[in-house]
């Protein structure tokens, strides 16, 4: 061939033929050795003697030649020893022969020029070419696809440092276009005088055992991905969280740009028709930094997204199956763009493929995935689908899980915001304010209420209760304890008796939540205040110099028990004096015990002359209610000065 250097190299090792022939030569030698050919000699010998004793040899003749027949002997036992050795040595050749040539390793020795001198069947077969075609050729003309290989030979050669290591590519036997991989062993060659005659190597494909640790390697990183989505969902029942934990795990990884759409819940169908589109709402976005700006007007977190039948999530979605979109002129690819003026964007951003992926659990649809790969990113593919489908499975555990906990959430709070914004009407002299805080740490909805009743006679009557647990349960469970005490308000006299009552009530209606609560009716005109608690925290009691003191009261145990024995404690209450009123939400903590909470609310710098608003942000800025692990109700109250009601006089 052009270009191929084949010119005629000495022969390191025999061929088969040539070794064959070789071996056929020593055994013939050894059968026709010094030993056979002695009668001949021995009949020479007498011949001479005869002419001797013809001639009358004397004493030295006879002499003569008993040397000689002595030198004789030792020439033969020195041909024997040769013929032995080299029979020994042709068989240790023969079996070094067949070692290499039926070694299922491929063997190949090359010159100083990398020049084939010899290889066996199997190294003929990995590189799909005939033993004869490799002969005295240079390893680039026969494998051009394994440069690396040559270089490294060269410098095996050049520094006699023996090599093992894997190598890549492909070689005349391969028909598909993977490359595949070899492990060879690489050694110099030296002759007795150290010159340097070439290189030896020995080389096992290990494409298919690579390959298996590949698989094992890709399985093992499907698996922890698969668990990162999970953990990373399921670590929190935060909905917005949960679903940012999806988006931000797709970007940069599988894709260039991601969003995370939940079902709406208020009255939707679960598969968009004809009559009804399905409307989605968008709870999470990721982008690659240089996608950022661009990407910006294609949604906003928060904003609903529409889906009419026959659009290509309509049909993810009613399949519950992923739909890989890889062919930016399709009319399906356009329809990425939910509006017609988002087209612009798309093509901007260079989007050319993308994948929508449903979000479900078992039956339930809990909302879709859709995500976009740009610019020089490799396309989507099946396989990409196949993958992020089982990711988004993983996923939608722990999203529904904080879709329902969403739910509930906004339905204990919207029904505890509608307990707690209903009127409240206070007695003359007395201003109250108070505000209910959900759990910090998960803005968890729980039982605690407040309320204000203005009773006869001019008297107030302020309530704080705690119904135990949280969610819509214990929010439904406040509103009877509420509507509970609001009625028998009106109807007693005083606080103890309420208490009293509404323990009957509760255990006639079997309620299945207890529930602390604290009652205290102020009279501002005789300027006092009686209390009566049923397993509650004490109030805070600040007078018009400044002195606060935590009241000391009997307690009750809570509502609900069945062991109500209910006492009324009267304090004074001084015109301008201020009552707080809290739940131990405020003041407990799972790192600190009630007891340190009760020193810091009795210490709380609070100046009782301040607008009402101002204490209260003084209350939550010193104790922090962010941070507890229960939601909490403040109620304030002041009153003013005497007043009297001179067509009625107190019980």
């Amino acid at each position: 061939m052009p270009g191929e250097q084949l010119q005629p190299t000495p022969r390191v090792l025999l061929t088969q033929a040539e070794l064959a022939e070789l071996a056929d030569a020593v055994h013939r030698a050894g059968k026709a050795g010094p030993g056979n050919a002695g009668p001949g000699k021995a009949q020479a010998g007498n011949t001479g003697a005869k002419g001797v004793e013809t001639q009358g040899l004397e004493a030295q003749g006879l002499e003569a030649q008993e040397m000689g027949a002595q030198e004789m002997g030792a020439q033969e036992v020195e041909a024997q020893r040769v013929g032995e050795c080299a029979e020994r040595l042709l068989d240790e050749l023969t079996l070094t022969r067949r070692v290499l040539d039926y070694c299922p390793a491929g063997v190949a020795v090359l010159d100083r020029e990398l020049r084939y001198l010899y290889l066996n069947d199997a190294l003929a077969l990995l590189n799909g070419v005939p033993v004869a075609e490799h002969l005295g050729r240079r390893l680039r003309d026969v494998l051009p696809g394994l440069e690396s290989s040559e270089q490294l030979l060269e410098q095996v050669l050049r520094t006699g440092v023996p090599q093992v290591i894997t190598v890549g590519g492909q070689t005349p036997a391969d028909t598909a276009r993977d490359n595949r991989w070899w492990l060879g062993a690489y050694h110099r060659l030296s002759g007795p005088a150290g010159e340097v005659l070439g290189v030896a190597c020995v080389v096992m494909e290990v494409t298919d055992a690579l390959r298996g640790r590949e698989d094992l390697v890709r399985a093992g990183n499907r698996m922890a991905l698969l668990d990162e989505a999970n953990r990373s969902t399921g670590a929190t029942l935060d909905l917005r969280q949960a679903c940012q934990a999806l988006a931000d795990l797709l970007v940069p990884r599988f894709a260039d740009y991601a969003a995370v759409d939940v079902v709406d819940p208020e009255g939707t169908p679960q598969v968009p028709s004809a009559r009804y589109p399905l409307r989605l709402r968008r709870i999470a976005l990721a982008t690659t930094p240089d996608l950022a700006e661009v990407s910006s007007p294609l949604g906003r977190l928060g904003e609903f997204v529409v889906y009419r039948a026959g659009s290509p999530m309509a049909h993810v979605l009613a399949d519950r199956r992923p739909l890989v979109l890889s062919h930016p002129d399709d009319e399906a690819m356009r329809q990425f763009a939910l509006m017609a003026d988002r087209q612009e964007h798309f093509r901007r951003m260079g989007a050319h493929s993308g994948i929508y992926l449903p979000l479900a659990v078992h039956e339930e649809l809990v909302g879709a995935v859709m995500v976009f790969r740009c610019g020089d990113s490799p396309r989507l593919t099946d396989a990409d689908a196949e993958l992020l489908g089982d990711l988004t499975d993983r996923a939608a555990t722990g999203i529904a899980h904080a879709v329902r906990y969403t739910r509930e959430h906004e339905t204990a709070l919207e029904m505890q915001r509608a307990f707690l914004t209903s009127p409240t009407v206070t007695g003359p002299g007395v201003e109250t304010l108070g505000r209910y805080l959900p759990t910090g740490a998960g803005a968890e909805v729980g039982g605690d209420w407040f309320d204000t009743l203005a009773l006869p006679h001019g008297r107030t009557l302020l309530v704080v209760g705690d119904v135990m647990g949280h969610g819509t349960r214990a929010a439904a469970a406040m509103s009877e304890y509420r509507s509970v005490v609001r009625t028998l308000a009106v109807q007693s006299s005083t606080p103890d008796f309420i208490l009293l009552q509404a323990e009957r009530t509760v255990l006639a209606l079997e309620l299945d939540r207890v529930a602390t609560c604290l009652l205290a009716l102020l009279d501002p005109s005789r300027e006092c205040v009686t209390f009566s608690n049923a397993g509650h925290i004490p109030p805070l009691l600040v007078t018009p110099d400044g002195t606060r003191t935590l009241l000391s009261l009997p307690v009750a145990p809570p509502l609900g028990v069945g062991f109500g024995s209910f006492s009324a404690t009267t304090v004074p209450l001084p015109p301008g004096s201020v009552l707080l009123l809290c739940t131990d939400g405020l003041i407990e903590r799972r790192d600190r015990d009630i007891e340190t909470g009760l020193h810091t609310l009795a210490n709380l710098p609070l100046t009782p002359t301040a607008p009402l608003p101002t204490l209260l942000d003084t209350v939550t800025a010193h104790l922090d209610p962010s941070s507890s692990e229960d939601d909490v109700a403040i109620l304030l109250a002041r009153t003013s000065g005497r007043t009297s009601d001179p067509n009625s006089t107190p019980a």
